[in-house]
């Protein structure tokens, strides 16, 4: 029978649960109820019975129970003898045994007590008297149990750290109080070479760590004290047994190695790392223990590392450049003296100071490429600008890179990175130098340019007097006069032509155009301009072409003309006597370029093989003597060779003395839209190519081209509408951005003149408006109209949806490369040419410009340039240099007439007089916006009346309020009332 009680062991005890295990042995089950009764409540007790007593002792070997119950009379069973034999039985020897019998009995009791039993009671005994009898005993029996358990397991687990501190990588001492070596691990025999049994268990043994060991190192079997150190301490350091005995007496162990020597049995000196930790871990009977590396290799290596860092510091430190050497964490390590003079640090001393602590103000890139370096990149700036936090700016060239160290683990592989090395050289005189030379490059380009711009204006004037004296009628001699000038300032206007595409090549100002032009014109129209010249010297000029050369190339026609015009010239000047050709074969033709190659050849002077080397150099020349027979400044070449590099292409010459040269060169173009190849006949070449140009251009239906022109200021509308009656077309004009909106939605426009100023709306705005209501329909040219000629202005034009470009005051030549130029590229309106307002109002020609702005009227070309009368130009030919007045500019916008100059000059002065009152009021009132605004209209009008002294005045009150500052503004404005009264003088004097 069996009744199982006891609940489950709390987890948290550390040894193996052993509940109260109660073994009743009765051959009476009346017995076994009873007591079974007794310890029904107990909820910790476990309750077995057995009535046979055979059965009892098997249940006993298996259950383990903490107390046997055991009847002393049982039928056929000696219970003195079940009681010895359970005693005698290795599994029951130690179970309390608590023996029952039926009456008290001295001698009974002796003898079961001499049997092995624990405990002696008369059945039925008292429940509380059995239950205390039970408790006592079983819990005496598991006490004993689980210090037994926990021995067992102490003693394991001594053999087990034993087993581990025996065979761990590190050395391993322990020491008794008596200062024996009591353990001596395989790791100390391997680094030592004395082994255990030579150590362990020897009288001689403990002396191994003292002074007095044996001079020539241990014997075997230590019969005999040694008086070799086997250790010998660091300076100021007891000896390693000494050292461990007394931080264990001390206390004051804290795990930190000590570097000791160690002369081992072979008589090698070694290094070990020795740390005391038996305070940490105290094991029994051992009075001192500790462990310890050989680290013999990693010294050396150290050693061998110091030594190469030294050297490398010493370089550093003698280096003639500035160089400094830094750890992982950017502290200074070394550096040269140049580097205390480069950054104005003389006399301090920076090892161990941190880099970003000294220069506080560096650069954020800086510690970013410093970071770059410090994971083995190497880092080179040639040029690098640092401005100081006290506003000095310092140049540099320098360089970082990784500097490398052996690892001191034999585990790593490669090398470890212990830092980063800078070299820096300050360079401030030569940016200064270089800063210098740019400079005055610059101001050389813009000298050059601004004097070739102030030659041209004149020289204009001379060539077009020169033209309009020949026009009339002149003696043979005074023929001979005029003809000899205009061809003098037409070649002096050529020299300067040079000069200004020289400085704009120098400066790098040479834009390219890239628009699609017939290949064959361009060729022909220079072969064209120099035939009249070519057959006044007796010379044959010729144009070839190869047959599968492509008519049309996109690409810029003018810097190929340019190219054509200067070699031609050449080759015209240097051939007293024969023939000149001019050739044009394909190279190479893919789908994405179009490689050409060009050739000029004449029978001329040649050139000798010693000039050819510099014949593109700038102002070189073959005979640069002063009594050369041929002029010219020594750039036309060179600015062949520079346009033709910025094209992709190649120059180069072929020449023999006197019997010629061949000039050639490749350029690549874009192919054009798929066309014909070149067929003609040269018949119909030579025919073609002597169609003027105009026309051609008339003939090809674009004189019925639809231009708006948008415009707010009258005289500015007088004059462009002017021009384009001119050049033979036709023009509505509106004065705002508003109005030209209403005209373009009332009627299609091929061409837009867009001023980008205007009132209501402003050109910007309204070219937005124009793009956003055609969406992806046909596309309206727009071309902007400013005065502003800078570069930032044409890129915000064309950001805005404009075209194309042009600057006031519009020369009539831009103007028509520009709409001849446009006009090949889009698709004439086929809608009538309205010339009614889109309010009905017909055109207004008396209006101001804020009435034409207010009514929006259409405005067709002015009525004034249908007079026929062409006055009196005597005033004209007698040029007043006290007058305000660019007389070209005025001849040129008025086609000479001069009711026309009359008209357009009170017009100006009209409108001009009107704006000064608001913009006086607007100077009082400090109105920065209505300034500029009026000074704005002033200055284009004026330029393109040709009073460029106040449009210059207008544009400097045009900055002034731009920079919100009008000092000196009245005496301007004073000014401006003059130069109107001078232009006033100049129509009474010399247009009536």
């Amino acid at each position: 029978m069996t009744r199982q009680n006891a609940k489950a062991t709390s987890p948290k005890m550390t040894w193996t649960p052993h509940p109260i295990t109660v073994l009743l042995i009765d051959d009476q089950p009346i017995i076994g109820e009873a007591v079974s009764r007794m310890l029904v409540n107990e909820e910790d007790i476990i309750f077995h019975y057995c009535q046979d007593p055979l059965d009892g002792v098997r249940q006993a070997t298996e259950i383990s129970p903490t107390v046997i119950l055991q009847d002393l009379v049982m039928p056929d069973v000696d219970g003195l003898l079940l009681l010895r034999f359970f005693r005698a039985n290795a599994a029951t020897r130690d179970i309390p045994m608590i023996v029952l019998s039926v009456k008290e009995e001295a001698k009974l009791k002796a003898e079961a007590f001499a049997a092995g039993a624990n405990d002696y009671l008369v059945k039925l005994p008292d429940p509380i008297e059995l239950l205390a009898r039970i408790r006592y005993h079983s819990q005496a029996y598991i006490n004993r149990l689980q210090r037994d358990e926990a021995y067992q397991a102490l003693q394991e687990s001594e053999l087990r750290l034993r087993a581990v501190l025996e065979n761990m990588p590190v050395m391993l001492t322990a020491f008794d109080v008596e200062g024996n070596i009591i353990v001596w691990n395989r790791e100390c025999e391997r680094v030592t070479g004395y082994s255990s049994e030579e150590i362990i268990g020897n009288p001689q043994a403990k002396h191994l760590f003292s002074d007095q060991s044996s001079e020539n190192g241990i014997s075997t079997d230590l019969s005999a004290p040694s008086t070799s150190p086997l250790v010998a301490p660091l300076p100021s350091v007891n000896t390693l047994r000494d050292a461990i005995i007394e931080e264990v007496n001390k206390a004051r162990n804290h795990g930190r190695a000590r570097e000791w020597q160690i002369t081992c049995k072979d008589g090698m000196i070694k290094t070990v790392a020795w740390s005391n930790i038996s305070s940490r871990f105290p094991i029994a009977s051992w009075a001192g223990w500790g462990i310890g590396i050989d680290i013999t290799e990693r010294k050396q290596a150290e050693l061998a590392q110091e030594q190469e860092y030294q050297q490398l510091r010493q370089f550093i430190e003698n280096a003639p450049i500035a160089m400094a050497m830094f750890d992982t964490e950017m502290r200074f390590l070394s550096y040269s003296n140049q580097w205390l003079t480069d950054h104005n640090l003389v006399s301090q001393s920076l090892l161990g100071c941190s880099y970003y602590d000294i220069f506080p103000d560096i650069k954020e890139d800086w510690k970013e490429l410093h970071q770059q370096g410090l994971q083995g990149q190497f880092i080179s700036r040639t040029e690098d600008k640092w401005e100081r936090a006290d506003g000095s700016v310092l140049y540099f060239r320098w360089a970082v890179q990784p500097w490398y160290v052996n690892p001191l683990n034999g585990t790593e592989d490669g090398e470890a990175i212990g830092g980063v090395i800078i070299v820096a050289d300050r360079v401030d005189e030569l940016i200064q130098t270089r800063e210098a030379a740019l400079e005055a490059a610059q101001a050389k380009s813009q000298f050059l340019a601004n004097m070739s711009h102030e030659i041209r204006t004149p020289m204009h004037g001379v060539l077009g007097m020169a033209g309009l004296m020949l026009h009339t009628e002149l003696t043979p001699k005074q023929q001979e006069y005029a003809e000899t000038i205009r061809i003098s300032a037409k070649h002096l206007l050529g020299l300067i032509n040079d000069i200004l595409d020289f400085s704009k090549l120098e400066a790098g100002e040479m834009h390219l155009e890239i628009l699609e032009f017939s290949l064959y014109e361009c060729l022909q129209d220079v072969v064209n301009l120099f035939k009249p010249q070519a057959e006044d010297q007796g010379l044959t000029l010729t144009l070839h072409f190869q047959e599968n050369l492509p008519r049309f190339v996109r690409g810029d026609p003018s810097r190929l003309r340019q190219i054509l015009l200067n070699l031609v010239s050449n080759a015209i000047k240097f051939t007293p006597s024969g023939s000149i050709s001019v050739k044009a074969k394909l190279e190479e033709n893919t789908n994405r370029q179009t490689r050409i190659y060009f050739e000029v050849t004449d029978t001329g002077i040649g050139i000798p093989p010693e000039a050819q080397a510099k014949l593109f150099q700038s102002f070189s020349q073959v005979d640069p003597s002063t009594s050369r027979q041929y002029g010219g400044t020594g750039l036309g070449l060179a600015i062949c060779e520079q346009l033709v590099s910025i094209m992709q292409g190649k120059i180069g010459v072929n020449s023999q003395v006197n019997q010629g040269s061949t000039f050639w060169f490749t350029l690549e173009f874009q192919p054009a839209t798929p066309r014909e190849l070149i067929g003609e006949s040269p018949e119909e070449r030579e025919l073609s190519s002597l169609e003027p140009k105009g026309d051609r251009l008339m003939s090809s239906g674009k004189k019925d081209l639809k231009i708006l022109v948008v415009e707010d200021h009258l005289i500015n509308q007088t004059v462009i509408l002017s021009q384009l009656e001119t050049l033979g077309y036709q023009a509505d004009c509106v004065a705002n951005g508003v109005e030209a909106l209403k005209c373009l939605e009332a009627q299609n426009y091929d061409i837009v003149l867009m001023d980008c100023q205007m009132p209501l709306m402003d050109g910007y705005t309204a070219t937005q408006e124009l793009r956003r209501r055609e969406g992806n329909q046909n596309r309206t040219v727009v071309i902007a109209l400013t005065a502003h000629a800078m570069k930032a202005d044409r890129e915000k034009c064309l950001a805005s949806g404009m075209d194309d470009y042009l600057s006031k005051p519009v020369d009539e030549e831009d103007l028509s490369r520009i709409v001849q130029r446009w006009a090949q590229k889009i698709p004439l309106s086929h809608q009538n040419h309205s010339r009614q307002t889109p309010n009905g109002i017909g055109p207004s020609y008396g209006a101001t410009d804020s009435e034409l702005a207010e009514s929006g009227a259409l405005v067709s070309v002015n009525p004034i340039y249908s007079s026929t009368g062409n006055g009196n130009q005597s005033g004209l030919d007698s040029p007043d240099f006290t007058l305000p007045i660019d007389r070209d500019r005025l001849e040129k916008i008025s086609r000479g007439k001069i009711a026309v100059k009359r008209q357009l000059l009170q017009m100006f002065l009209e409108t001009a007089s009107q704006d000064l009152q608001p913009l006086e009021r607007a100077i009082a009132s400090q109105d920065y916006s209505q300034v500029k605004h009026f000074a704005h209209r002033l200055k284009g009008s004026a330029a393109n009346m040709g009073v460029p002294i106040l449009s210059d005045r207008a544009k400097e009150l045009e900055e002034m309020a731009c920079q919100h500052s009008l000092d000196g503004s009245t005496e301007l404005l004073d000014s401006f009332r003059e130069l109107l009264d001078a232009v006033d003088v100049f129509i009474e004097t010399e247009l009536t």
